[in-house]
């Protein structure tokens, strides 16, 4: 299968029963331009060894810098496009994978369409039908007064919050959505078309200064050339790049205040009394985890009851081992480590994961959802407060381990945040009477 877009790249893709891959082939008039253009800053900032920068000829500097060149834009490219395509392309073609593709082949040259082959585990073929007329029974809350009053607390020192907010300029804390180009010496865009939709949330620690001076002030709806260093790492680091970029914030979360409409919108709720009753979720307990997390995981094990499958074996051991890098990170690892059955936890918890992933995509696919700019905002909302990051059940790993000095791109994002509506879709379904 091949399909073109925006006149940048394309896309191949095929499956056998138990794999699939997947290309995304970059045109070779974009790698030129690309090359070219590295090519020059090159020869203006740096100097091949023995030669002055004004003294070192043409055909010479064009060959000392080829072979680096073509490795940065193997990984410039990657992080600046490809990525993002894959996702894209999988969500649109509805091709159903388990767990991450795997990178598996990179071939870029000058003159040529640079191509990134992937790899994904074919995810078995399931129908989900008649989901509607499922008995789910969702999980009590507890009938604690003081429940109530802290959803109520919430709600209104969110709303003062709110009001009181004044600025709308961007401060630590936010979350901003900006798109970065690579602008030419007029500083228009060098390649129409080809740019980079990524997330960040503002860091006030000194680790964030780079991005937090490069957004702080601003406000969604600006746009403005730069050449911050942050920007030049993040897409490349086998080489000293030069590049000049534009930066256009579309959007802006801030972090002064829970946008209630934004958490109303997501829910479908009508009324002041829905919206407590939803908060109420994650203030009201059961078992050690919030009411809210117990309902998405029962209805979760009601629909793998219903709609039973195999987890492939392969996806599950890459699971365990994504698991267990995770828990070496935590203080507590080595008391994990010693329980008789924690390699058979480790084991359960890899296909509970991509048993509930899977069943997130296959709805998905089938209800035809697909997630917006706005779905995206909502989701990212919910980071705002530690009490409402547990409406996120299926929650983006920089996000869980509060990594925020790394942007993330908008369509990785998109790929979580399309499960986490898949779910919402089925229990406002359930719940209406």
């Amino acid at each position: 299968m091949i399909r073109s877009t925006s006149g940048t790249a394309y896309f191949n893709h095929a499956e056998s029963k138990a794999i699939g891959t997947a290309q995304i082939a970059v045109k070779a008039k974009v790698i030129d331009t690309l090359f070219d253009h590295t090519l020059s800053l090159q020869q203006h900032n740096e100097s091949p060894i023995g030669f002055n920068k004004e003294h070192a000829p043409k055909k010479y500097t064009q060959t000392y810098y080829q072979e680096s060149i073509i490795n940065h834009l193997k990984e410039f490219l990657l992080k600046y496009t490809v990525v993002s395509s894959l996702y894209k392309y999988l969500r649109e073609e509805k091709i159903m994978f388990v767990g991450e593709p795997r990178l598996t082949n990179i071939n870029v040259h000058q003159h040529q369409d640079a191509i990134y082959a992937f790899e994904y585990t074919v995810a078995p073929k399931i129908a989900v039908r008649d989901w509607r007329y499922l008995p789910f029974k969702s999980p009590v809350r507890k009938k604690y007064q003081d429940i109530d009053k802290q959803a109520s607390l919430f709600i209104e020192q969110e709303s003062t919050a709110k009001k009181e907010y004044k600025q709308h300029l961007i401060a630590p804390g936010d979350w901003v959505l900006f798109e970065v180009s690579i602008a030419n010496e007029k500083n228009k865009p060098l390649v129409n078309d080809l740019c980079e939709l990524l997330w960040i949330q503002i860091s006030d620690e000194d680790a964030g200064e780079p991005l937090r001076a490069l957004f702080v002030g601003h406000s969604k709806g600006d746009t403005f050339i730069t050449n911050n260093l942050y920007l030049q790492e993040y897409f490349g680091g086998t080489i000293n790049t030069y590049y000049t970029f534009s930066v256009s914030i579309k959007e802006v979360i801030p972090t002064a205040y829970f946008c209630l409409d934004l958490f109303k919108d997501h829910f479908k709720l009508k009324s002041i009394r829905k919206m407590h009753q939803k908060i109420v979720e994650v203030y009201s307990s059961r078992t050690d985890i919030s009411l809210r997390r117990a309902i998405v995981e029962e209805a979760l094990a009601l629909l793998a009851k219903t709609y039973p499958f195999d987890v492939p074996t392969p996806a599950i051991m890459r699971q365990e081992h994504i698991i267990l890098e995770r828990l070496h990170e935590s203080p507590d690892y080595a008391v994990y480590k010693l329980q008789s059955d924690f390699e058979k936890s480790v084991q359960e918890l890899a296909r509970k994961q991509l048993r509930e992933s899977m069943l997130a995509d296959y709805f998905a696919h089938q209800e035809n959802i697909t997630p917006t700019i706005k779905d995206t905002c909502q989701y990212l909302n919910f980071t705002q407060r530690p009490r409402t990051k547990e409406f996120i059940y299926f929650m983006h790993p920089a996000i869980s381990t509060n990594e925020d000095e790394e942007p993330i791109p908008h369509e990785l994002l998109q790929y979580f945040c399309r499960k986490e509506k898949t779910i919402n879709h089925i229990l406002y379904h359930w719940s209406k009477p």
